[in-house]
């Protein structure tokens, strides 16, 4: 009996552990390498996809080391407007078919210096399709360890029963062409929304940084059709500085912003050429991809499990190191600002610096320094009013006796042209 209630009540707390907590893709085991969540299996594309239509979302990523090949599964959980667990619908109600299942599409590396199997499955497939628009988190685990979640991958499910007008500005509640950018949305419906306030939710992110991500947000204005959210000071981003960029798509020379490769068994190293603090400097316009990576290798002819490894090193050449920590942020990092990300000041050298083991390919990156309301780019970047900024809105909608909240629109849009 005292192992009884021992046992439940440690089952009561992971499952409210479960509940409360905040999913986001990112790799929660060491082997765990390059995760890519995209609509259509392209890159430069959000995770959502239409409810009931012919689109899919493709999650791929390596697994590192010379182990014995895996066999891998996964689960389909569905989560509310902040990436919580749906506490009050079935996995019936939100799937059809099964879950927990095997990831068949596979491949071993060839001839890198960094072994690795590739996994890559899309969703919806033969054995299981979303019944519910949403969120949604993908779980992956060893069929041999089921309670150790290797790495989580979170996608959304659109029904579009609703549309989001936009405007961006630099004239913003805090300043005027300086520093700033502010969103101004309106959603257009037919639906019979009686309580916008609690029955609604509105959700802002800039560049996909989980870090500002905007919600609560309250409207200002509210008729029959329209729900308008402007001169909200919630809606006001930093407007920060292109990203900056890298190429490691071959071994033999060196790519963009690429000042040297090394063989050094067993390992490629390359550095990055130095970084210079761009705060409080002219803007300069550069096309950057917004934060994201892709992955390449010109050098093979299947970059998926031909493209290598490199041991990739970052600098910003710094005479004395600063109050704030500094991070090193991009989708590859997947928002997470722990100390596998935090660059470190190296004294003899006068610089700070980091190493990552990352793929071969093209990058966006940026510096952001911890601050007591988050992570800016004021310090290190600056921030510039000019800087084109992609910029994604979601609303969620749950009426009175609807039990999980509906995607019913979304919109990506930009500061600026490309």
């Amino acid at each position: 009996m005292k192992y009884l209630i021992i046992y439940i009540l440690l089952s009561i707390f992971f499952y409210t552990s479960l509940l409360a907590q905040n999913y986001r893709t990112e790799a929660l085991s060491p082997n765990i390498a390059t995760i890519q969540v995209n609509a259509m299996g392209e890159w430069n594309r959000n995770n959502i996809i239409k409810l009931n239509s012919d689109e899919y979302i493709r999650i791929s990523f390596d697994y590192l080391g010379e182990e014995t090949l895996r066999r891998l599964r996964y689960k389909i959980i569905h989560c509310d407007a902040n990436w919580k667990v749906s506490r009050d619908i079935a996995e019936i109600e939100y799937l059809n078919g099964f879950n927990n299942n095997l990831i068949d599409d596979y491949a071993i590396s060839v001839n890198t210096t960094v072994d690795y199997t590739n996994y890559i499955f899309e969703i919806p497939n033969s054995n299981v399709t979303p019944r519910l628009s949403g969120n949604y988190v993908v779980q992956v685990f060893d069929e041999n360890e089921p309670e150790k979640i290797l790495l989580n991958a979170c996608f959304s499910v659109i029904e579009p029963i609703a549309n989001i007008g936009y405007t961006v500005s630099s004239v913003t509640n805090i300043d005027a062409n300086k520093g700033h950018q502010q969103i101004s949305l309106v959603l257009h419906h037919k639906l019979n929304i009686i309580d916008p306030i609690s029955d609604l939710k509105m959700i802002v992110m800039q560049n996909n940084r989980l870090d500002t991500e905007r919600k609560n947000l309250k409207p200002m204005m509210i008729t029959p059709n329209k729900i308008t959210y402007e001169q909200n000071n919630d809606l006001i981003f930093e407007a920060g500085n292109e990203y900056r960029r890298f190429e490691t798509s071959s071994y033999r020379s060196n790519g963009m912003r690429i000042s040297n490769i090394n063989y050094k068994a067993p390992y490629y190293f390359c550095n990055v050429e130095s970084d210079k603090i761009r705060a409080n400097k002219t803007y300069n316009y550069d096309q950057d991809q917004d934060g994201r990576f892709f992955i390449r290798s010109i050098d093979s002819d299947i970059s998926e499990y031909e493209a290598d490894y490199f041991i990739t090193t970052f600098t910003i050449p710094m005479e004395n190191p600063i109050s704030q920590d500094i991070y090193l942020n991009g989708n590859f990092t997947y928002d997470t600002f722990n100390d596998k990300y935090k660059m470190k000041y190296d004294v003899i050298n006068k610089q700070y610096q980091l190493s990552l083991l990352l793929k071969q390919g093209l990058y966006n990156y940026q510096y952001l320094t911890r601050t007591v309301n988050g992570y800016s780019t004021a310090q290190i970047e600056g921030n510039y009013y000019e800087t084109e900024n992609e910029y994604t809105a979601l609303a969620y909608y749950k009426p009175m006796g609807q039990r999980y909240d509906k995607l019913i629109a979304a919109i990506t849009f930009y500061s600026r042209k490309k």
